[in-house]
């Protein structure tokens, strides 16, 4: 399966999230960049557990997703909790429309090396290289 762009609404479904409490960052913290067809997805794990998402493409509003995340080591999963977007509507030509989004997503994610991420869930994967 060639590696597919999420949309930043395809960030989310409904989950507990404990706190991250480990004194050592996982290997996934970090900051993850793609880049296909002219449309950039940046990831920020922060070793806190914040999370900011920022989706750009050409000749649209880049879409940014903030909140909190966990992952076990232990466990091949990344859990998501959505808590703040911008923008929070979509306008055009007859009028705006609000933009929803989910609370959570989860996805599975596959490290290799220490520089490659893939992140995958039903919407399919995306392959991220580390930027930070």
């Amino acid at each position: 399966m060639a590696p597919r762009f999420l949309p930043a609404a395809a960030l989310l479904a409904i989950l507990p999230l404990a706190p991250l409490g480990a004194a050592e960052a996982p290997p996934i913290a970090g900051t993850w960049r793609a880049m296909q067809g002219g449309q950039s997805v940046e990831i920020t794990l922060t070793a806190d557990g914040t999370y900011a998402r920022r989706d750009a493409g050409p000749g649209t509003q880049p879409m940014t997703v903030t909140g909190r995340w966990t992952a076990r080591p232990a466990e091949p999963w990344l859990h998501v909790r959505i808590e703040d977007w911008s923008p929070r509507r979509a306008c055009g030509l007859v009028g705006c429309t609000p933009i929803r989004m989910r609370t959570g997503e989860t996805y599975r994610f596959i490290l290799q090396g220490e520089d490659r991420l893939w992140l995958e869930d039903s919407g399919g994967r995306i392959e991220l290289q580390r930027a930070g």
